[in-house]
């Protein structure tokens, strides 16, 4: 006896639509990976910058400490505007808001975030203020990973395997440690 529609997808397209996510997955892990080492071999450079600048000032010292300090300031406070001006999301470290999106309590981080929170990150840590790359870089992968769920249209349980993937790949390549990401994800 029929008592209605099939309520439950058949064996055959949820097992086709584990392998789709078990492929973005890797996909995003890629992408993330790559995103994350290009802001960490930025930061590097930024590191090498300022300590030339730093080095150079200490040959004059009061013009050199107005420039060291005038750089730093202005690289926070261009990066402090990219983030007011065109991603709020991409404010802090990044971390909550990324747990937030996968308990459903706020929605995920539109594209724009991923190039104000490189830039942004580059210039408030490479101009050597006080903070980790791991909130921006868990921040990056999981917009990665949310922004190609929703461009292949995953559902929205997906959707947040996704970007804790995203996150999960984004804490291992910052650290260069990839078990403390999937712990990181678990």
């Amino acid at each position: 006896m029929n008592t209605g529609p099939q309520t439950q997808n058949p064996p055959d397209s949820e097992n086709s639509s584990r392998l789709v996510l078990a492929f973005l997955a890797v996909v995003v892990g890629a992408i993330s990976g790559l995103v994350v080492s290009l802001f960490r071999i930025a930061l590097q450079q930024a590191d090498r910058w300022r300590d030339m600048l730093i080095a150079w000032a200490h040959g004059s010292p009061l013009s050199g400490f107005v420039l060291v300090v005038g750089t730093v300031a202005m690289a926070a406070a261009i990066g402090a505007w990219l983030v007011r001006r065109f991603a709020p999301d991409a404010s802090g470290s990044g971390i909550p808001h990324v747990e937030a999106v996968v308990h459903g309590v706020l929605p995920p981080a539109p594209f724009r975030l991923l190039p104000v929170k490189f830039v942004g990150g580059l210039l408030a840590i490479g101009g050597g203020l006080a903070l980790g790359r791991e909130g921006p870089s868990v921040q990056m992968g999981a917009t990665i990973g949310s922004c190609l769920g929703k461009a292949f249209r995953r559902p929205v349980l997906d959707q947040r395997a996704l970007l804790a993937a995203g996150a999960g790949a984004g804490l291992a390549t910052a650290f260069s440690a990839p078990l403390v990401g999937a712990v990181f994800v678990l």
